[in-house]
């Protein structure tokens, strides 16, 4: 895929493949199959919609320094395209404010949690 840097980095015990998405994004292969794997397993209730990941991380106030993240189905009508991303071979509607937000940082999928890593 053009424009993907492909670096392979240790996490844990185990070296993962890392992709960088050209909007800075960075993901591992296990956190690409996780989106795939969802997508196959709902799309067929979910017509007309695309899977959402938002991330929200708090810079101040007494949750500073604490993020949070959410996957979820919207409206194709609601999610402009230029923020429709392929991660891996999944389209996935990052805003882009959740984009700014995990630019250089690492989403994986790992025991059946998504981490998000600076």
């Amino acid at each position: 895929m053009a424009g993907v840097d492909r670096r392979t980095f240790v996490f844990s015990p185990m070296a993962l493949e890392m992709q960088r998405h050209p909007s800075g994004i960075i993901y591992t292969r296990q956190f690409s199959d996780f989106l795939r794997e969802k997508q196959h397993a709902e799309e067929s209730r979910h017509p007309g919609e695309l899977l959402s990941l938002e991330y929200v991380s708090c810079a101040e106030g007494e949750k500073a320094g604490m993020s949070w993240w959410k996957l979820a189905w919207i409206s194709l009508f609601s999610a402009p395209a230029e923020h429709h991303l392929k991660i891996g071979e999944t389209a996935v509607f990052i805003h882009r404010q959740s984009q700014r937000g995990l630019k250089n940082r690492l989403l994986h999928y790992t025991d059946g949690e998504v981490v998000v890593k600076k």
